[in-house]
Formats: structure tokens, sequence, C-alpha cells
């Protein structure tokens, strides 16, 4: 018997999973500890990921011994490691010897993994960075124990520079953008950025840094009376001290962008970040957020020309500018395919684009929302959100994109009026917030099917402990504007498969947006650890929730889980059935495609006719490996597999890297039907 392991990162954290090959139980196995080799700034050290729960109530954490607290599962998170560490995993059986000691099954061990870099950086060219915010409430609530917080302001305290919470809830996402715009000053370089909200000190700094090379196209967020520009005080602070161009749009469009593009002091394109995260003390540290950073030149410049078509349509929406953003430009990054798309377009080619690879994806999809929209019927499905075309791949009627083996699983945060937004002083509130007979609303739902109806979640589950039992004017200010916890907006299709696909931006991913906001979408196809990366971010999240969830649910149950089974038989449901194939999804292994589907069945989603099928685009092939160059980083990025015989780590098979290519000839996209849909009222974004 041996173990099969697989280490993935995204520079915050890493996500080990783990099986044994034969996929059966190990006798008298009470659980695993993962063995961490590291190797930070020089220094070696060897320490244990292990549970927080003993067998029994009264035992208590071993620190000479933390594996006495194994893990009963077989996918765990390191969140101590740090970028640039270099880390090594073996995953240990925990057993009982003769005299019913615990015990370390050292001759069941996994090998150890290869050694892996924690970093940020995918390839060469392309990096993503994640923060924590308050989803992270294992964390938060360790945290929050520091009685220096007792009384606080969570608002206030996200904005004092220097504080260990404002820093650790950012995560790595805020000293990346830190570090971009203390470079592009250090060069003398140009910034262009199209901003939603800005609040933030210490960006503000960044950029007030750069002085008249920073250009800066700033929305009116979210329309907040009397001014309806939620931006006002810092536009007028800011306009003496650098470029300042207003996008105050009016009716139901938001000029919702969140993107920078970095320039050399010619002013040429160099880079690009865009992402999900407003530039705001709460974009940064109370929600959940993502930043991707493309070093290209012509991706960056394709990001350039759209913020000049924002700029120049002032504020409003001429049909020109929908024209142009109607078509799109596939560039060659890293031997990937980057694919940015802006809107608003004419008849959402930006989502047509997106439904065929989400009907084309082979073995799983995750997914993060924020207001992705209402469902639209099933009679125009050229005005679906994208969850719905999502969904759907698990809908046999009528449907030739039907795989009920594929892998689903994703959080949505839906802001609703009066729970995740406070209500306005002294106004009245929305009558299905007080009505009796109206079911409360969830702000956050967790999907694991499109079959299934979602795990909907009150707030008590979205507050941290430590808020609701120490700190209760914290929680009283969470159900406020706070309870806006996930802000990201990312797919990512087969992962591990042949071709992932990452999608992300600061579109909702819903007609709505594709119609009438200013947003751009990210695709990135062909990236394995970039797809990776974001995957183990969104499972870490829904995993934190679907625990949040059953501890509130059933924590006076006596048949709760409240602590390890002291016998091997809790192996026996993680091996079998949906438990076993999300391991092994996990582990790279494909599930067995769904039969055939009969040629003439009708399409329940826009994209390639089904009678002619839909295949993903073939992988781009490798460039020649430069003599010399760094193991740890890549052009072309590998698919992962599984492998029985040894360990694998994601980086361990990434081949080096190539000089970037240059743009290639735009590519037009076939447009999508549909016009228009009715807007939804002004809110939070």
């Amino acid at each position: 018997m041996s173990i099969d392991v697989k280490v993935y990162d995204n520079g915050d954290h890493t996500c080990i999973v783990w099986l044994p090959s034969d996929e059966k139980p190990i006798p008298g196995c009470r659980g695993f500890t993962i063995q961490s080799k590291r190797t930070r700034a020089g220094q070696q050290s060897t320490t244990y990921c292990h549970g927080f729960v003993g067998f029994t109530a009264t035992d208590k954490l071993d620190p000479n011994n933390p594996w006495k607290f194994p893990v009963q599962r077989y996918l765990w998170w390191d969140y101590s490691v740090q970028p640039g560490d270099i880390v090594q995993y073996t995953v240990i059986p925990v057993t009982r010897d003769s005299s019913n000691n615990l015990m370390l099954a050292n001759d069941l061990a996994s090998p150890a993994t290869p050694a892996m870099t924690i970093s940020g950086q995918s390839t060469d060219h392309i990096a993503s960075y994640f923060n924590k915010g308050i989803v992270a409430s294992q964390w938060v609530s360790r945290a929050l124990a520091n009685p220096a917080y007792e009384g606080q302001k969570i608002s206030a305290i996200v904005q004092k520079l220097g504080d260990a919470l404002r820093n650790g809830l950012s995560g790595l996402l805020r000293p990346a953008i830190l570090k971009l715009l203390q470079d592009v000053k250090a060069a003398n370089g140009k910034i262009y950025a199209a901003l939603y909200e800005l609040n933030d000190p210490e960006l503000i700094a960044g950029m007030v840094a750069l002085g008249k090379n920073c250009n800066l196209l700033l929305g009116n967020g979210a329309f907040k009376p009397p001014s309806n520009d939620e931006n006002a005080a810092i536009r007028a602070q800011l306009k003496p001290q650098i470029n300042v161009y207003d996008r105050i749009v009016t009716g139901a469009h938001f000029a919702h962008n969140k993107f920078v593009v970095f320039c050399d002091a010619d002013g040429k394109p160099q880079k690009v970040l865009t992402g999900s995260t407003n530039w705001t003390c709460s974009g940064l540290c109370t929600q959940a957020n993502n930043g991707l950073i493309i070093d290209d030149p012509g991706v960056a410049q394709d990001y350039l020309d759209a913020w000049n078509r924002y700029h120049a349509a002032g504020n409003a929406y001429p049909p020109t500018l929908a024209a142009a953003n109607s078509t799109s430009t596939t560039y060659t990054v890293d031997g990937c395919k980057i694919t940015p798309w802006f809107v608003p377009t004419q008849q959402a080619q930006d989502l047509d684009y997106a439904r065929k690879l989400i009907n084309a994806a082979k073995e799983g999809i995750l997914f993060l929302f924020f207001n992705p929209g209402t469902f639209q019927p099933d009679s125009t499905p050229e005005k679906w959100t994208l969850l719905q075309n999502i969904l759907n791949r698990h809908h046999q009627e009528n449907n030739a994109y039907y795989n009920p083996n594929l892998y689903i699983k994703g959080v949505v945060n839906q802001e609703i009026p009066s729970l995740t937004e406070p209500p306005a002083q002294g106004k009245k509130p929305p009558n299905s917030s007080m009505d009796p007979t109206v079911p409360t609303p969830a702000p956050v739902a967790l999907y694991s099917s499109g079959i299934e109806p979602p795990q909907r979640l009150g707030h008590d589950v979205l507050v941290p402990a430590n808020i609701k039992s120490q700190f209760a004017n914290w929680e009283q200010e969470l159900l406020g504007a706070s309870m806006v916890n996930i802000h990201s907006k990312v797919i990512v299709l087969d992962p591990f498969g042949e071709n992932p696909v990452v999608m992300t931006g600061s579109h909702n991913l819903g007609f709505k947006a594709s119609s009438e906001n200013d947003d751009n979408l990210a695709i990135v196809e062909g990236n394995a650890p970039l797809a990776a990366a974001y995957a183990i971010n969104i499972i870490a999240i829904f995993q934190t929730y679907r625990w949040n969830s059953y501890v509130g649910a059933n924590q006076k149950s006596p048949e709760m889980w409240h602590g390890l089974v002291d016998n091997d038989q809790w192996q026996a449901s993680y091996l079998q059935g949906d438990s076993l194939a999300e391991i092994n999804f996990w582990l790279g292994e494909v599930a067995a495609p769904p039969p055939a589907q009969a040629a003439t069945a009708a399409a329940a989603a826009p994209g390639t006719p089904p009678t002619s099928g839909i295949t993903t685009a073939a992988p781009v092939s490798a460039p020649a490996t430069p003599v010399g160059a760094p193991a740890t980083r890549v052009s072309t990025p590998a698919s992962h597999s599984r492998s029985k015989a040894h360990t694998v780590s994601v980086r361990a098979h990434r081949p080096a890297a190539a000089a970037k290519t240059s743009k290639p000839a735009a590519k037009p996209i076939k447009p999508a039907h549909g016009t228009g849909n009715a807007a939804p009222k002004k809110g939070k974004r």
C-alpha cells in the first residue's frame, strides 16, 4: 500500500490532497498528520499540519507532539507558509500501538513531495494574489482573541496603516498592489487606472506619490445620495495632486471597472492588474477578493485601449463604446491564451465566449459569484447568468451539454437590502425584510450540484465566532455592509484537465453587467498553475462555510461530530461514492464521461449548436526550454496528472520559461444573441 499525494499552492496557502493508492481503508488508522519540512530564509524546520480537536473533550494539544491531533479526512490546508518558503510534505497515518498509545505509522507514510517554492507567481508573466477577508473565520476568530480590539469597530481597524489585523486580512493582495505602485514610481512610469470605488489610505498614498504620472478614471460607485457620487470627497481631494477624469454614470449603469495599466517612462504599457478588488478598506480586508497580474505589453495595451474608450465616452454610453467592445483579441502569454473582454457589448459576446468554454468543461467547475443577477427564463438562454449555464450542465432534459459526473462546487454571495446593506437612517425598509410571512433571505448559498438546491446560509454562519461571543457591536456591524463577504467573481473550469480555464475580473458574470456596465473579464486558457491557485482559494472558502454551517446547525445535538473517532471506521464514508469522486477530482483523476447525447437534442444555452458539438481548444505546444532557466517558473503550464507510484506537486513538473510572444492579429468573436434586459436597482457592486 502506498499513498498518493498532490500539493497545490497560491502563495497564500498550500492545499494537500492524498489517498491510499488502492483506495481502501488503512487498518487501525485514526487519521493522518502532515509532516512539513520547510526552509525559510535559509533556516530549516520540521513541523506538523494537524487538526484542532482530539479524541475526547479533555484532550489538549501537545505542542511537542501536535500530530496526536490528526485530521480525519483526505484534504487539508497549510496557512503557515509564506512566499519564498521551500516546503515538502509527507502524509503519515496515525495509529495505536499494542499499549493503545497513539503512534506515527512511518512505514505507511507517503514519500516526501517534491520541493515547492511558495509563490503567487503562477508562471513567468502571470501571477494571482488573494486576501483572507472575514470569510477566513477560524483565523479571524483567533486574531480577535486579542483584548486590544475589544470595543473597536472593524471598519476603523482596517483603516489603520500597519495594524496587524489589517495586514492579516489583506493577505498578499495589498502588498502586491503596493509593490506595483512602488515599482512604477521607481521607473518614472505612468499608470492608467479605472476604478469603481476608492478610499483606502495606503493605496491612495501610492497613487499620490506618482503625481501627474497617475491617470485615474474614477466612477461614482454605488450612487449614494445626495450627490449620487460615492467618491465625491476623494475625487475633490485628489484632483490637485493626480490626473482625475470623471466617469459619472446614471440610470441603470455602473462604472464598475477595477483595473490598472502600468506603463514605462515612455508611456508604453507593460503590465496590467485586474480582478475583483475595489480599492477600498473593505475591498482589501473584509471581503474575499483576488488580483490578477498579467505582465505582457500586448495584453496591457488592450486594457489601455479600453481605458481610452471609457475616457472618451465621458459620462455616457455611446453606441461606439459597445461596438468596440464587441470583439476581442486573444494573446499568447507563457504558452497559454488570454482573452480580455470589456463591456458593455452589443449582444453579450463576452458571455457567449464564456458559455462555450463552460459547455466544454469535462471534469469540474468551481466558482465564486457576487450578485450574479436574477435567473432568466429557459426560453431566453442568451440572457442567462453564467451561474445558470454552470448549473445547466447537470440538467439532462433537451441538453447536449449534460454531464452528471461533472464536479461542481461554488459559493454565491447575493446582496440583500437591510441584510447585507444597512438600512438608511429613518427610511422605510423593504416590505420583504419586515413581513413575517416572507422567509428570511440568505446572503450566501453553497452549490454542490445543478440539481440539488443550494445550501443557504444565514448571518450566524458568516460571522466569526469570537465576534458573536465577545464583540456584540462587531456582529451588529457585520450585519450591515460587511456582510458582503464574497466579492470575487471567478469561474475555474477543469483546473487539472487538458484545458484549464480561469475567468475573473470586475464582471459580475450576468447579462445586466454585460449589457449596461463598465466591466472587464480576463479569460485565461491553458494555465494549469493559475487554475489550481484559484481552485484552492474557492474550495477553502466553500469548506469554511460548509463547516461553519454544520456546527451552527448541530452544536447542541448529541449526535453531532464533537471530536475524532477512535477507530478506523471514519474512513469508510470518504472512500466511496461522491466523497471518493471528489478526492479523485483533486488528485487529477478524470471521471467517466456521460453517455453520448442524441444528435437531435435541443440547445439549452447559447454557443456552438449542439448538433455539431463543442470541443475544447487544443493545448498550446511547449516552446523549447532555455538553458539555465529556473526550474520553479514555467512558460507552458503543464496539465496535472495523478501518479500511482509517486507523489506529485504542481510545480514539480513545470517546464522552464521562454520569451514573451508578440501581440497577434485581432480575432473577432462571433456575436451571440440578445440585446437588452431590465435593470435592477442601484446598489453596492
